[in-house]
């Protein structure tokens, strides 16, 4: 683990630019999602940035294009997710995020998705696992749209994720789910220990209850912990982290107004101490950035710049033959390999790669799709090589 060394001074309202905001370029798309429907009431939005979009069909992505872009080249990409009371603008917004100034000089294609309120994951919505199914969204319809629509560089290097407070947690979680895609991710006052005592009532003070989205605590333990970045830390183990949080203290005169922002501030400092010691446990390449500061958007553009400044696109290995994955998600990808279960599973499914054997821990039956083609339907748990590993 590496702890940065910043001092207080680097929290402030002007913040540095990395580069020139005159040759980025901010285009909008829309899509539908066979996942996501947003007439259905439990899709909730904040309807904020969203004019002149018709709510019932749409679901908007905004996209920063670099300097140099034209459709030839090819570029790195982040994908930038907001945090719950925002929307896919916010952080172009020049009162927010700012992006189009603080990552101008940023050599990489910025995507922006809209994630509503819904916490980057298909709502267990009594056992049924969607309405809203963001994860599902996110993950199977729009990455795949984004590699087809841009000209975005090939290999896991290239490819980061990052977030702000919800959008933090779903960052990570989301690099949990695609090991083999993301190189890098950063969360920034995410709410990363999911299964702490405090977080199912805390979490009610965000107008959901946690027993939509992800189940009640003892009995749908299991969903819970799949999508508990501090469980799924062993699903990093070849990322590159960086976690950033505030300590709930005040630095800027507003800052004393803001109660909530200071409250939420402190409790996430816990949440993200869990997580590094976690990841620590299991020696990840985790770079820990805790400042002094507040839940508010003037330390997440310093979170950003941070990030940026770490380096969001180091080198990581491009593949790897010993890893492991964790995930209670009925279709998944990991390292090349795809994992379709014949029905979600109810437990946490764990698998693991040691040369030329895929083992697995868990309960159901899965189609797994090799890299050279092969598939193959096991029961868990089991033990198998791997169809024509070297």
């Amino acid at each position: 683990m590496r702890v940065r060394a910043l001092i207080a001074a680097t929290v402030a309202v002007a913040l540095v630019p990395v580069g020139s905001a005159d040759a980025a370029r901010l285009v909008r798309f829309t899509t539908k999602s066979g996942h996501v429907d947003a007439r259905e009431p439990k899709t909730t939005f904040n309807e904020v940035h969203r004019d002149g979009l018709p709510r019932p069909q749409a679901l908007p992505v905004n996209v920063m294009l670099p300097d140099g872009y034209d459709g030839k080249r090819r570029f790195p990409v982040l994908f930038l997710l907001h945090g719950h009371g925002d929307t896919y603008d916010s952080w172009a917004d020049p009162r927010n995020g700012d992006i189009m100034h603080l990552a101008a000089g940023l050599p990489a294609i910025v995507v922006m998705p809209e994630g509503g309120r819904g916490w980057y994951l298909d709502w267990w919505s009594g056992g049924r696992r969607a309405e809203p199914g963001w994860e599902s969204y996110h993950l199977d319809e729009l990455l795949p749209l984004v590699l087809h629509r841009f000209r975005v560089r090939r290999g896991r290097r290239w490819h980061a994720i990052a977030g702000l407070s919800m959008g933090g947690e779903g960052a990570m979680y989301y690099a949990t789910q695609r090991p083999g895609f993301f190189g890098s991710v950063a969360s920034f006052s995410g709410p990363l220990s999911i299964q702490r005592p405090e977080w199912p009532s805390g979490f009610d003070t965000q107008g959901e209850d946690h027993n939509d989205v992800f189940g009640d605590p003892a009995a749908q333990e299991f969903y819970w912990a799949g999508h508990n970045p501090t469980a799924l830390v062993g699903n990093l183990l070849h990322t590159r982290v960086f976690v950033a949080v505030g300590d709930g203290n005040p630095v800027r005169p507003d800052d004393f107004d803001n109660a909530f922002g200071q409250v939420a501030e402190r409790d996430l400092r816990q949440h993200a101490e869990d997580f590094v010691n976690a990841a620590e446990g299991r020696r990840l390449d985790v770079t820990y950035d805790p400042l002094p500061g507040i839940h508010d958007w003037p330390y997440w553009r310093q979170h950003l710049t941070d990030a940026m400044h770490w380096g969001l696109f180091g080198r990581v290995p491009s593949r790897s033959r010993r890893w492991e994955f964790t995930t209670v998600s009925r279709h998944s990808r990991a390292w090349a390999m795809r994992f379709d279960f014949v029905k979600a599973p109810t437990t946490l499914a764990e698998f693991r790669r040691a040369g030329k054997v895929l083992s697995a821990r868990g309960a159901g039956t899965v189609r797994v799709r090799f890299p050279r083609g092969a598939v193959r339907t096991l029961k868990l748990p089991f033990s198998v090589r791997i169809p024509g590993a070297k």
